[in-house]
């Protein structure tokens, strides 16, 4: 058994991203739940969140106000009731509130996978070019 959990931000491209992945999986036989962790600021009558009761039944849905910084790895352990092995962040904007929260979480559940997306890199542009990196939690 492998529970796999997607953390949402409001919408946007990430909210599409989110959305496909959860889709992608759905049809998994390695991914026995599946978890979304939805800002609770989505504006649930858009897509893609009108569209998971439909395109993602299987899916659990458990919303948060991702953007309170004083969230911790013990209020989302506490939201979410159980441990996750493979993680995708698909709204922190950095190591703060939610973020880190999500980062102590996956620590504390020992995640075989713990994937971080973001776009915020690309709003200072410079002449670096960055590689992230995925981080694996072991």
């Amino acid at each position: 058994m492998s529970a796999a959990l997607i953390v949402q931000n409001k919408g946007g491209g990430h909210g599409e991203l989110g959305f496909q992945l959860a889709k992608n999986l759905s049809s998994n036989s390695k991914i026995t739940s599946i978890t979304i962790l939805q800002d609770s600021a989505c504006n649930d009558a858009k897509e893609p969140f009108v569209s998971y009761a439909s395109d993602i039944p299987d899916v659990k849905i458990v919303k948060a106000d991702l953007a309170d910084e004083s969230l911790t790895s013990s209020d989302l352990q506490t939201l979410l009731g159980q441990s996750y092995d493979y993680v995708w962040d698909n709204a922190s904007k950095g190591a703060v509130g939610a973020g880190k929260a999500v980062v102590d979480c996956a620590k504390d559940w020992n995640c075989k996978l713990l994937t971080y997306v973001s776009s915020a890199g690309i709003y200072k542009p410079d002449d670096v070019v960055r590689l992230y990196q995925l981080l694996v939690c072991r």
